[in-house]
């Protein structure tokens, strides 16, 4: 288990002196770019029994237990899969009960590794407990968790990673030593991309801001399809079409679906505020004259609210519904409401 590229040195600064690590650290910076894999090349070089510097040997014992997921000394912690029921919309096929990923963190979750942080160590050396994304933690999780922050026994260390680490109780946050992650500068990425093999890396990695692994998601034949509809139906000059575009957009598009539609009305924000794209950049003669009617406070709020809708997306939520009406509002922000000159 090793890093990516561009954190490699974030590893060999993080792990200089072994002796005096931190009981707790967050890793924090943009999605998409690797921070859950630093976390792991950093458990699995703490858990290592011959280091070959700041990384794992991946010959011993204990790195063909954590390669196998079985290690004594190591627990991860997400969001746990739970059953949840589609409300009905009309439609066959999300009136049946579907597989949705939880969104939180429960409290349960962190008390069940209580006895694994308490007791002694299968080999002499650390344990390690990874916890992501530190902010889907239920306050009640999070208060559990800052129990064991606050008297953390000898060789513990406690990882956590974090898109939003505002959205962390602050005393947690108060008590990591944060290891902020830049997000690698657009040649490494390109690199990256092209070991990959990912066709048109320059259009998916300006489309995912800059991270690369969420380029090589976005490069996938079926996701550029869904970005091909969602955008062109933003693109249309006479605005969306709700009821009809939302009756395609089922649940397990609905998250993808908000983040092309939250890239969209931002390169909109852009090209009002400062006549440039980020995330389009091959649409922006379309995106200007969206633009040019657009209310800049309309899209404001509409990225808000998109934002809250990507965050809830985990919810067993009507995916045609909130469609409508997130593109109803895309239509009032660029051409206003219908009658209005």
């Amino acid at each position: 288990m090793t890093p990516f590229p561009w954190h490699r040195a974030a590893q060999e600064r993080f792990l200089a002196q072994r002796a005096s690590l931190p009981h707790a650290v967050m890793v924090t910076g943009q999605a998409g770019i690797g921070k859950t894999q630093l976390a792991r090349s950093i458990a699995a070089a703490v858990l290592c029994e011959t280091p070959r510097g700041a990384f794992a040997c991946g010959a011993c014992p204990s790195c063909h237990w954590f390669s196998q997921g079985n290690h004594p000394d190591y627990r991860e912690i997400v969001p746990e899969a739970d059953e949840a029921e589609a409300e009905p919309d009309g439609t066959e096929e999300s009136s049946r009960p579907e597989k949705a990923k939880s969104i939180v963190i429960k409290i349960d979750q962190v008390r069940a590794v209580a006895d694994f942080i308490a007791l002694s160590t299968h080999r002499a050396g650390h344990r390690v407990l990874f916890l992501h994304p530190a902010e889907s933690m239920q306050p009640a999780a999070a208060n559990a968790l800052l129990k064991t922050l606050e008297e953390p026994p000898p060789g513990t260390l406690i990882l956590l990673v974090s898109d939003q680490p505002a959205r962390v109780l602050a005393t947690i946050r108060s008590r990591c030593r944060r290891v902020p992650l830049k997000t690698p500068s657009g040649a490494e990425a390109l690199a990256w991309l092209a070991e990959q093999g990912v066709a048109d890396a320059q259009a998916v990695l300006a489309a995912a801001g800059g991270a690369p692994l969420l380029a090589q998601e976005l490069a996938q034949p079926d996701e550029a399809e869904l970005r091909r509809r969602v955008l062109q139906e933003l693109a249309r000059p006479s605005g969306a079409d709700p009821l009809s575009f939302a009756a395609a957009v089922d649940r397990p598009g609905v998250e993808r679906f908000l983040y092309w539609m939250q890239t969209w009305v931002q390169d909109l924000v852009r090209v009002k505020l400062a006549g440039r794209v980020r995330h389009h950049e091959t649409l922006a003669k379309a995106l200007t004259a969206r633009a040019k009617g657009a209310d800049l406070e309309a899209l404001f709020a509409l990225d808000r609210e998109l934002a809250e809708a990507r965050r809830l997306a985990g919810h067993p939520l009507n995916p045609r519904l909130l469609a409508e009406h997130l593109l109803m509002a895309y239509n009032r922000a660029t051409i206003g409401a219908p009658g209005t000159p």
